[in-house]
């Protein structure tokens, strides 16, 4: 036991990071410069693709100043993951000539069409007010596409409705069995011809969007990547429809009206005959064609698993595969600025706490409410901050107590468990980079680290958490029944994890900031619940019974009382 002891004393942890402050801040800006700018394109792709369904009438002019505002702001992009990684990814400029010249070469060979209305007869209304046309649609060049905008919600009284609300990502109508999906091992069982029901939208549902005949997720973005492969395939979709997971049953028959917004019980052949019936009125016009055309330059996503060999800039072909590279490449650069080493501490605060942690926080905008080198949690002003430490404080310290533990076993146990034993000393220092929406938290607990990063604004596209775990004082065996503990509690919280050995990988993304906010908060619960809890996993048993009281008294809005 000394000598292990002695071995973890050794350790080398990293004192703190390689950047200066100011750099640091200029990093953190250009992040959320690319967070803004993607989330402009993406909507602007989204808007193109609905322009698709026939639903909404358009012209040369808004295809080109469209596509003048994508080509202008694609280089930002790009500009922004140079900055914060360094120029490591500067053949993407190169990636995003090729694919911008191709879009201009395809409008240069079509000629210039003046407005749409020539090709289809207005309804002119009274009094001089702008005309429209029989089917409703407005006048051409209007950008009226509102993706996800229920435009006709009301549901078919002679039919039981389960969902009455959503956001629609694609239009359309399906039937069948409903499939739910709670975990990706879920998707290799996935039957033919069946609707796919989750909790949250995924790439990964890309594997089975062939079979399926509609997708319903309980949240999720309509400008998300799974949405827009959703649209690519054709799949009549409906996000954020709250309680999907709730009312609907795997085996049970029902109808998505992806046009109106509503899922029924049983199969309704009217919603079915109206899906059937819908024509595109624009389909055959050159403005039609040639935005289908240009769109196959933009909208496919080519690049979906992140950790394949693929998953690099040679392998962009789309805007939408640049964008997507960009926003993972420029996440993980940021989540890796932690690893840095050598930040005086003086160009950081300390946070002065009633909890055995030595936390120094640097502020890249608005984290922090103070001009001193020392501060309370009270002048902390950082949402995901907040929501995270507000959980570790929750939680009593410095954690759960052995379950059935004897002889030998008790006593390594309640050494590990005791704050007075040197062994539990917190070594090093854990370092916070924070804004008013962002975290990047390297947690030194004992003899393992963790990182925390967290985005929480106002844009659910831009929201995530990712988290990294490594390491521990104990053997590999009981280091990697702690690891699996994590895994299985994060899955049940909706994460998606990656665990090899005892190392852990997880990230959520998408959720609306509250959310983002509670799991946060669980999060923080989990860091301290699990700090040393490797020591005592002596058996299998340990991972079921610490699994059901995690689950039972802190994952709840409110954490039990210490």
């Amino acid at each position: 036991m000394r000598n292990l002891l002695s071995r973890i004393k050794k350790m080398q942890f990293p004192d703190g990071l390689s950047l200066s402050r100011d750099k640091l801040q200029k990093k953190y800006l250009y992040f959320q410069k690319m967070l803004s700018e993607t989330n402009a394109v993406r909507m602007i792709m989204a808007d193109m693709e609905e322009k698709l369904s026939g639903d909404y009438l358009f012209d040369m002019h808004y295809l080109r100043s469209n596509l003048n505002i994508l080509s202008n702001k694609m280089p930002i992009i790009i500009d922004s993951l140079h900055e914060i990684s360094d120029g490591k990814y500067s053949e993407l400029y190169d990636v995003f000539k090729k694919a911008d010249s191709e879009i201009q070469a395809i409008l240069n060979k079509k000629r210039e069409i003046g407005d749409i209305a020539k090709d289809l007869t207005p309804t002119v209304g009274k009094g001089g007010e702008k005309p429209e046309f029989s089917n409703g649609m407005n006048m051409a060049g209007v950008k009226d596409a509102d993706l996800g905008k229920v435009m006709s919600p009301t549901p078919l009284k002679s039919h039981k409705v389960l969902i009455d609300s959503g956001d629609i990502a694609c239009k359309g109508v399906g039937t069948g069995i409903a499939y739910l999906v709670n975990k990706v091992e879920d998707l290799n069982d996935f039957p033919d011809k069946a609707i796919l029901i989750a909790k949250h939208t995924s790439l990964k549902f890309a594997t089975v969007m062939k079979k399926a005949s509609a997708i319903v997720t309980d949240a999720g973005s309509a400008t998300g990547y799974m949405a827009a492969l959703a649209r690519d395939s054709h799949i009549p979709t409906i996000l954020n429809a709250k309680t999907a997971t709730k009312l609907i049953t795997s085996g049970m028959e029902i109808t998505v009206d992806a046009i109106n917004g509503n899922v029924y019980e049983g199969r309704v052949d009217e919603v079915i005959e109206l899906g059937q019936k819908i024509e595109n009125l624009l389909k055959n016009t050159q403005v039609f064609k040639i935005l289908e055309e240009v769109l196959k330059k933009i909208v496919p996503l080519n690049l979906i698993y992140l950790k394949v060999d693929s998953f690099r800039p040679e392998f962009c072909k789309t805007f939408h595969d640049i964008t997507h590279f960009v926003n993972e490449m420029s996440m993980e650069e940021m989540f890796k600025i932690s690893e840095g080493r050598d930040v005086k501490e003086g160009k950081a605060v300390r946070l002065v706490l009633k909890i055995p942690l030595n936390i120094y926080m640097i502020d890249l905008n608005g984290g922090i409410e103070t001009a001193s080198n020392r501060t309370t949690a009270n002048n902390i002003r950082s949402i995901p901050m907040n929501a995270f430490m507000r959980g570790m404080m929750s939680m009593k310290w410095p954690g759960p107590k052995p379950k059935n533990v004897k002889g030998f076993a008790s006593a390594v146990a309640n050494i590990a468990i005791d704050p007075s034993q040197s062994r539990d000393r917190v070594w090093g220092k854990s370092f916070a980079l924070i804004s008013r929406e962002y975290m990047n938290f390297s947690v030194r607990l004992g003899y393992h680290l963790s990182t925390v990063e967290a985005y929480t604004g106002d844009t659910i596209d831009h929201n995530y958490i990712r988290f990294h775990f490594k390491g521990g004082g104990a053997s590999i065996d009981r280091r990697l029944r702690r690891t699996r503990l994590i895994k299985e509690i994060l899955e049940k919280l909706d994460f998606e994890v990656d665990r090899i050995g005892d190392m852990l990988n997880a990230r959520i993304t998408r959720y609306q900031r509250s959310t983002i906010e509670e799991k946060l908060s669980i999060l923080g619960r989990l860091t301290v619940y699990t700090k040393q809890l490797d020591m005592i996993m002596f058996s299998d048993a340990f991972v079921d019974c610490y699994l059901q009281e995690f689950m039972r008294d802190y994952c709840s809005t409110e954490a039990k009382s210490p």
